[in-house]
């Protein structure tokens, strides 16, 4: 190998990728944090800023008793066993020390935020102050203080590898050697072509698909390229996080109102419209041609709709501005926003089984009669029937992409692994760039962020060791 210039190189500046350095950083090894954007934080700055964890301080402060096992069971469960179980236990157990870790870093989780951002029924989901900058700043910061070195409008093309181990990379024409480089360059949701080949279900809808991060343009699967290269296997394909959305325009919809009713093209509701995402935008996905009808009447509109606590259960202060009546009715005189004087005029321009959706109607307004939702249990402050007219229907779509599930496979110590699972020598992956996470149903807000910072720090603990051996 030749003279190495770092013992661990970092492809990748957000969450994930600043973990590994300050992790490598305090175990002695010596670091340099490649990044393609003009700044660090990645789609974590960019994020509600939510941390997936179980058994900490901020919960015990709420008086809220958790575990890491409650946490595993849980995950495991949400996806009918279908993940990597060693992969589940290890984000259990460090989720809880993990998080301590990020506030002795200067990250605050107030525990009067904690929110069940999944389909639990403890809270685990911990929105920070500042949302997604909130925890970003807290490790740019610590890596800033450490003096750990950085290079920006740097993308990687290439690993060097040199008898069947990766030794260092190469970008903008340069080469650079280390012992260990750890790829965490997050997703590929930027990239319409790898959403064509990794995420089918994501593709289907078309011009309607885009990501929540799309401001953070390096978020194009570069690492799994990368990866892939040098001979790293692919998985995890089509699956990942879609978030409901009304094509309104680049709103993060990760709520739906709690005054509308959600119906299949049969006219037949198929969930709580107050699910959590971790269900909600995979049912929708499995309705007739993927998509739903939302339904409400002219006294949702005027009354309701002003109404927002329900779109920012994280605190995170991000504008959704969608289901406000300014924007309805703008996107009515668009055509976006359908408006009928009756239920089945409504009806037939969705081409929604008339009589079916008739019987819907009439099931919910009784049970809003009853202040109680009989078939679905929607927990909403107030029940809004459908019954004055004008009838007003959007089209809903899960199609924004909140996390892309595929990408490079790792073994416990993050080594990234061949298609023959076994590791590839010199090489390390931690975040979105992994596709052995996340599985059939995004467990809560705040998963993706574990994943960046529990796995980098393993792999910049992992790769540290190995630099010094």
């Amino acid at each position: 190998m030749k003279q190495r210039d770092y013992d661990v190189i970092i492809v990748g500046g957000g969450g994930g990728g600043l973990a590994a350095a300050i992790t490598a950083h305090d175990l002695g090894a010596s670091c340099i944090v490649l990044e393609a954007d003009g700044k660090l934080g990645g789609a974590t700055a960019e994020s509600a800023g939510v941390f997936y964890a179980a058994d900490t301080s901020v919960q015990r402060k709420a008086g809220i008793q958790d575990s890491p096992d409650a946490m595993f069971e849980y995950v495991m469960t949400l996806n009918e066993w279908a993940l990597r179980p060693d992969l589940i236990r290890i984000m259990s157990d460090l989720s809880g020390p993990t998080l301590e870790w990020l506030i002795e870093l200067g990250a605050e989780f107030p525990e009067q935020w904690l929110v069940c951002s999944g389909a639990e029924s403890v809270p685990r989901g911990h929105p920070s102050t500042g949302a997604g900058s909130g925890i970003a700043d807290s490790l740019i910061n610590a890596a800033g203080a450490r003096g750990i070195d950085t290079a920006f409008g740097t993308r990687v093309q290439k690993l060097i590898v040199e008898d069947g181990r990766v030794i260092g990379i190469e970008a903008e024409g340069v080469e650079l050697y280390a012992p260990c480089v750890i790829v965490t360059t997050g997703g590929f949701a930027n990239s319409a072509e790898m959403i064509q080949g990794l995420y089918p279900t994501a593709a289907h809808h078309g011009d309607r698909v885009w990501a929540v991060h799309h401001r953070v343009p390096y978020i194009l699967g570069d690492g799994i390229k990368l990866g892939e290269a040098v001979g790293a296997a692919v998985t995890g394909i089509d699956s990942g996080l879609l978030l409901p959305t009304s094509g309104f325009g680049r709103y993060t919809e990760a709520f739906l109102p709690p005054w509308i009713i959600l119906v299949n093209q049969q006219g037949r509701r198929f969930v709580s419209e107050l699910a959590s995402y971790s269900v909600l935008g995979y049912l929708m996905n499995e309705q007739t041609d993927q998509r739903a009808v939302a339904i409400f009447d002219e006294t949702a509109l005027n009354e309701a709709s002003g109404n927002t606590k329900y779109s920012d259960p994280y605190n995170s202060g991000l504008p959704m501005p969608t289901w406000e009546r300014p924007m309805l009715l703008d996107q009515l005189d668009k055509g976006l926003v359908k408006r009928s004087d009756t239920l089945g005029g409504l009806a037939e321009q969705f081409g929604v089984d008339v009589a079916a959706l008739e019987q819907t109607v009439a099931i919910y307004n009784t049970d809003c009669e009853g202040g109680r939702d009989t078939r679905f249990f929607k927990q909403a402050p107030k029940l809004f029937p459908v019954g004055t007219p004008p009838f007003y229907g959007v089209e809903v779509r899960a199609s924004i992409i909140g996390v892309t599930g595929a990408g490079l496979d790792i073994d416990p110590s993050a080594r990234v692994l061949d298609g023959a699972q076994r590791p590839i020598p010199g090489l390390y992956a931690a975040g979105e760039v992994l596709g052995c996470i996340h599985g059939k149903r995004y467990a809560g807000g705040g998963m993706a962020i574990g994943n960046a910072v529990i796995f980098g720090r393993i792999a910049g603990a992992s790769a540290a060791h190995a630099a010094k051996s």
